[in-house]
């Protein structure tokens, strides 16, 4: 009897042990989870900052282009 009463205190001790296991991994992954969302948040905004200077750089290409093509006196044609 005295066994009995002791593994069946053991297995709830092992119960609880691995409950609460159970939840220090699942509070961990949770917290790598949201690490893993700040550092794609900081990678979208580096990415939306590049895209938004290629922009700024294309529009900036274009309008000298512009400028280049209206210019009197210069000429657009290339000769052979």
């Amino acid at each position: 009897m005295a066994r009995r009463k002791r593994k069946s205190i053991l297995d709830r001790w092992q119960t609880v042990i691995d409950e609460t296991k159970g939840l220090v991994d699942d509070q961990i992954a949770r917290l790598r989870s949201e690490d893993e969302e700040d550092e794609l948040e900081e990678g979208v905004k580096e990415l939306k900052q590049a895209v938004s200077d290629l922009n700024a750089k294309l529009d900036r290409l274009a309008r000298e282009a512009a400028a280049h093509d209206t210019v009197p006196g210069k000429s657009t044609s290339k000769t052979a």
